[in-house]
C-alpha cells in the first residue's frame, strides 16, 4: 500500500477518534451544566446518548455517575442507585460515584447504608472533604454527635471558610450543648458570607433557646432582607413571636408564610394554636381543619379536643 495513502487513512481514523472524544466530552459537559441548574430531564437526554454508545472507559463512568445525579434529582431512586452501582462497577476507585451513592441513600433515610459508602470513599481517598462532610450529616441524623463533630472538624481544618461546614458544625455543637461554640460557628459563617440566610436562621434559633427572642428577631429580619419571599423565615418569625407570647404578631407571620406556601400543614397548625391562645375558636378550628387535610395528626387530635 502506498505510504502516503496509509498515512492519509491513519490521519482520518485519528481525527475521527478525536471528534468522537470531543463530541462525547461536550455532551458530558452540557449534561453537567444542566444538572447544576436542576434541568434534570434535559440532562438525561444527553446522558442517554452517551451510555448508548459508551460501554466502558472514563466517558462511560462519568456518564453513569451524572445520570445517577439526574435520576436522583427526579426522585427516581432505583434508577439512580442502578446508575451509581454501574459507575462503581466500571471503576471501583471512582470516589465521586461512591460518595454520590451515599448521598442518595442518606436522602432516602437509609443512613447506615449511606455510612458504608462514605466510609469506603474516605478509605479510597483520605482527603475527600465531601465524603467527610456527608458522613458528618449522616452521623448527625443518627444522633452520633461526637463522631459527626470529628468529621466536621477535619473539614473546617482543611477549609476554615467553608460556610456550609461551619453551619453543620454549629448544629452538631448545639446537639452537644456547646451553645457558645454553635454561636461562634454561625457568626463565623456570617463573617464569611453576609448573605448566608441559613446562618441567621440557625443563630436565631439558638438565641431563642437561650431566652433572647429580641436577638432572634433581629437575625430573622436580617435573613428577610436577603430572601424576602422565603416562607420558612416567616414561619420561624411566627414561632419566635409565639414563644414570646406575642400571638398577634405570630399570626401575622404565619399568615405571611402561608401566602407563599399554602401546602404546609405545620403553618396552619401553628396559626391555629396562636388563634387558640387568643380565644378565636372558629379561626383556630378552621386552621386545624386545613392542617388535617394536609396530613397533620396533631391537628386532628387538637380539633377533637377543642372544636366540639
Amino acid at each position: 500500500m502506498n505510504k502516503k495513502y496509509l498515512l492519509f487513512i491513519c490521519s482520518i481514523l485519528f481525527l475521527g477518534q478525536l471528534v468522537h472524544a470531543q463530541s462525547t466530552a461536550d455532551l458530558i459537559k452540557a449534561a453537567n451544566n444542566k444538572i447544576l441548574f436542576k434541568n434534570y430531564k434535559e440532562a438525561l437526554g444527553n446522558l442517554n446518548k452517551i451510555v448508548a454508545k459508551e460501554t466502558a472507559g472514563t466517558f462511560a463512568t462519568q456518564a453513569y455517575c451524572l445520570r445517577g445525579k439526574a435520576h436522583a434529582g427526579l426522585n427516581m431512586f432505583k434508577e439512580a442507585l442502578a446508575d451509581y452501582n454501574y459507575a462503581i462497577q466500571l471503576d471501583p476507585n471512582n470516589v465521586e460515584a461512591i460518595q454520590n451513592k451515599g448521598v442518595l441513600l442518606m436522602d432516602n433515610e437509609k443512613l447506615e447504608e449511606a455510612l458504608v459508602e462514605f466510609n469506603t470513599a474516605i478509605q479510597k481517598n483520605m482527603t475527600y472533604l465531601d465524603a467527610y462532610m456527608n458522613r458528618g450529616k449522616a452521623l448527625l441524623k443518627l444522633n452520633r454527635h461526637a463522631l459527626a463533630l470529628e468529621d466536621l472538624n477535619k473539614v473546617i481544618k482543611a477549609n476554615p471558610t467553608y460556610v456550609d461546614a461551619l453551619l453543620l458544625r454549629a448544629s452538631i455543637k448545639r446537639g452537644l450543648d456547646d451553645i457558645n461554640g454553635a454561636l461562634q460557628d454561625c457568626t463565623k459563617a456570617i463573617d464569611e458570607d453576609e448573605n448566608a440566610t441559613e446562618a441567621y436562621m440557625i443563630r436565631a434559633n439558638i438565641r431563642l433557646a437561650l431566652g433572647n427572642p429580641g436577638a432572634a428577631i433581629l437575625d430573622l429580619n436580617h435573613a428577610l432582607e436577603i430572601e424576602d419571599s422565603n416562607e420558612f423565615i416567616f414561619f420561624q418569625l411566627g414561632n419566635t413571636y409565639f414563644s414570646a407570647s406575642d400571638f398577634r404578631n405570630a399570626i401575622k407571620f404565619y399568615s405571611k408564610a402561608i401566602s407563599f406556601n399554602n401546602k404546609d400543614a405545620s403553618f396552619y397548625l401553628q396559626r391555629g394554636l396562636a388563634k387558640q391562645k387568643l380565644n378565636d375558636k372558629p379561626g383556630s378550628c378552621a386552621d386545624f381543619s386545613v392542617a388535617i387535610r394536609l396530613g397533620s395528626i396533631q391537628a386532628d387530635y387538637l380539633k377533637k379536643q377543642s372544636c366540639k
